[in-house]
């Protein structure tokens, strides 16, 4: 079991074409939610969600068992993809909380879309590489979740730069189940501090519908 404290921050998409999977997107991320309060691992959870009208900071740095579901009143998809600008967001709202803190936490930031970067006006794509790299360097682990894309080339695109190990493509019709496998995998990180637990295995992939995974990572490895 790590000792550490794991900072656990996600950033939710929350734009008009997200509309259509409001039901299941809702349910899967208090899914996550409720995977994240079972554990014994000390979390300390942050939430974001984004569209061109808003990018809201729902929680910051609060410990996950008084993070309260998802509601459909409060998740109300609308608007456009300021993908870069969110992403800068939610990882400048993460690091004044553990710099705040004071101490070494362990830190995952899992950024979650169903469409391309198409409307950021504060920072660009290489800023958000900058970013990236700077808080990888320092230990950050970095996920992404793609709903009905190429979630690979989608995050390239925007500057995100990860292992293609830490990167998901999912069915539309599979939210909920990515969500879950997604929290499994975050559990067992903050738990045993062993960034190979958010990978995303084989068998997950092809639970979540993940087409694209070939084009992008050789999985002759189980």
């Amino acid at each position: 079991m790590s000792e550490k404290t794991t900072f656990v921050s996600f950033l939710l998409d929350e734009t008009g074409s997200m509309h259509g999977i409001k039901r299941d997107t809702i349910g899967g991320f208090n899914t996550y939610v409720e995977t994240l309060q079972e554990g014994d691992a000390d979390i300390l959870f942050s939430l974001v969600t984004f569209n061109s009208n808003e990018t809201k900071r729902r929680y910051v740095a609060e410990p996950v068992r008084e993070v309260a579901p998802l509601t459909a009143d409060d998740y109300l998809p609308e608007a456009m993809t300021p993908l870069i600008d969110a992403a800068v967001k939610i990882i400048k709202a993460t690091d004044e909380a553990v710099v705040h803190r004071g101490d070494d936490p362990n830190v995952v930031i899992v950024m979650q879309t169903d469409g391309e970067e198409n409307v950021s006006v504060e920072y660009t794509n290489r800023d958000l590489a900058a970013l990236i790299k700077e808080k990888k360097a320092a230990g950050w682990e970095f996920v992404f979740l793609g709903a009905g894309l190429d979630a690979f080339e989608a995050a390239r695109a925007a500057g995100i730069h990860l292992s293609a190990d830490h990167v998901m493509s999912y069915s539309r019709s599979l939210s909920k189940g990515a969500f879950a496998m997604t929290a499994a995998n975050v559990k067992d990180y903050a738990e045993l501090g062993d960034a190979e637990r958010l990978s995303y295995r084989p068998g997950q992939r092809k639970r979540a519908g993940d087409k694209y995974t070939r084009k992008h990572l050789d999985l002759t490895n189980p």
